[in-house]
Order: structure tokens, then sequence, then C-alpha cells
């Protein structure tokens, strides 16, 4: 079983340090039977993911397009 709350903290850890955008923090999340990650950028702006049901790539895809 793969951890998803690890890996987006993971993922939260290399976007932050290592990426050009202006994110502060990655969170994996499970509301109301969704799986969510939100996304926390510098200027205070949240964003939420769906991503119910996502293997960690599919996870790491969708950041992806969210940051586009």
């Amino acid at each position: 079983m793969e951890n998803k709350r690890k890996f987006v903290a993971s993922m939260s850890d290399a976007l932050v340090l290592y990426s050009r955008q202006t994110v502060v923090e990655l969170a994996y999340m499970e509301r109301d039977q969704m799986e969510l990650v939100m996304i926390r950028y510098t200027n205070g702006y949240v964003k939420y993911i769906d991503v119910t049901g996502d293997s960690c790539i599919a996870i790491m895809h969708d950041i992806w397009r969210a940051l586009q």
C-alpha cells in the first residue's frame, strides 16, 4: 500500500527547496471520503486538488498540472 501522506510530504520538501514555484507547503488530507492535496503559496493563496483514488505517480502528475 502506498503511503500517500509521506509521498506528498516528500514532494513538498522538493518543491519548496528546488522549485521556482512560490509554494511553501503541500499537504495530503482526507475529507468527506475524498483525498486532497493542499497547495499553499507564499502569498497565502491555497489550492486544493482532488486526488481521490490516485497512485503516487498520478498525484505527482496532478500536482504538476496544478502548478502550470
